[in-house]
């Protein structure tokens, strides 16, 4: 009797080491931003011919903005009690950074070095997370007040995952939120400026 063990088909083969790639580029990207990260360190991590890291995605650029796009949908926290809009908010960005942080801080730590990363952090905090806030408050500076509540997102993703500073770092997220919380509240409560 002979053991039979499930061959890989070449397209299932193909689709494992696109998604190899993928996972060296993000922990590359996110180490190392995209200027200290090239197709060949890519293809080591991997352990492939940089040839075949550019069969797959043609060139650095085509690969990061593959590896640097990131799903960051805050819609998910709009319905609810107004009241508790800014503890959602901050609960969905805290769980999305520890359920996939590569794709975000990749980008993150790029972004102020590489036009292509500045304009997908714009794109998922500005266009859509800022907007979607925006959407849900009142008065004429409700755009400005959304701004400042991803400004405030931002620097704590920031300062917890690329700066790593040590309380930071080591606070639970419950924390972060009860601390962070009145800050955004206030934003969200404001009264409607001119």
């Amino acid at each position: 009797m002979t053991s039979h063990t499930p061959s890989v088909s070449r397209s299932e083969r193909r689709a494992l080491t696109r998604a190899a790639i993928l996972d060296a580029s993000r922990e590359l990207f996110r180490e190392n931003g995209y200027q200290g990260t090239t197709i060949r360190a890519i293809a080591r991590q991997v352990g492939v011919d940089p040839a075949l890291v550019i069969h797959h995605f043609g060139t650095k650029e085509a690969l990061f903005q593959a590896a640097s796009e990131i799903e960051f949908d805050l819609a998910e926290t709009l319905p609810g009690p107004r009241d508790e809009l800014s503890t959602r908010v901050l609960a969905y960005l805290l769980g999305k950074l520890d359920e996939e942080p590569d794709a975000l801080l990749a980008t993150l730590r790029s972004m102020l070095t590489h036009e292509q990363a500045a304009e997908a952090a714009r794109c998922a905090f500005l266009d859509d997370g800022a907007a979607k806030i925006s959407s849900v408050l009142d008065g004429d500076d409700a755009g400005l007040r959304s701004g400042l509540i991803c400004t405030v997102l931002v620097g704590l993703m920031v300062t917890r995952h690329l700066l790593k500073l040590d309380d930071v770092v080591q606070a639970p997220p419950e924390r972060l939120i009860e601390l962070l919380d009145p800050c955004l509240r206030q934003l969200v409560d404001a009264e409607a400026g001119g």
